[in-house]
């Protein structure tokens, strides 16, 4: 994989395009409720090329007095299989009952200054029903941190049922904690659109 090299204000310039282009999006929701999401992700090593990964997610409704509304907890594996592409596995436990399984392949499409990444994975809800989930997210590196922007869609046999679009920014607390904070515009999509601003704390550990 070729390295692209930019210079600061190029990546500046990159990523104020990206930016520009998600405020005009957020703008454009209407009727949009609010929520909180905390997330805590532990991961290790099992052997040289397996990664065991565990997580806890909180979710609240209504970011001016939230509540609980709902809590994950997932457990999956991942492997690097070649420079560019990993593989993985997953289980996810939802607290209204939901069980999930899924697999999915992660490409490493740039690499540089500017990472540019995407997500594939196919979800079997309740052993019933299967969903599909793209992301396309793009990091660099400015005076110590870590801005990112994703976009996430969602598709079902009935068509497209949502989209996700983020903002945030993460850092390094330690060589093996990390905290990471974030915006996003969720929008469920069907016969109406309905659209959530999503302020969201993550706290990642590596063993």
């Amino acid at each position: 994989m070729n390295k692209i090299k930019l210079n600061k204000w190029g990546k500046i310039g990159i990523l104020s395009g990206l930016v520009i282009g998600f405020i005009f999006a957020a703008n454009s929701a209407i009727a949009a409720e609010s929520a909180v999401w905390t997330s805590l992700s532990v991961s290790g090593n099992l052997t040289d090329s397996l990664t065991l990964n565990v997580g806890e997610e909180l979710r609240f409704a209504d970011a001016t007095g939230p509540s609980l509304a709902r809590q994950h907890t997932d457990i999956g594996i991942t492997t690097q299989a070649s420079d560019i592409v990993s593989v993985g596995v997953g289980y996810r436990n939802v607290s209204s009952g939901e069980q999930r399984l899924s697999v999915g392949v992660g490409l490493r499409l740039l690499t540089g200054t500017i990472n540019l990444d995407s997500l594939s994975k196919l979800e079997l809800r309740d052993g019933d029903t299967l969903r599909g989930r793209t992301s396309l997210s793009a990091i660099t590196n400015v005076s110590g941190v870590s801005p990112f922007i994703s976009d996430e869609l969602f598709v079902d046999d009935s068509g497209v049922t949502g989209n996700r679009a983020t903002l945030g920014v993460s850092k390094a607390i330690t060589d093996s904690l990390g905290l990471n904070v974030f915006y996003m515009l969720n929008s469920a999509i069907g016969d109406t659109t309905s659209n959530t601003h999503v302020l969201g704390l993550g706290l990642s550990a590596s063993l």
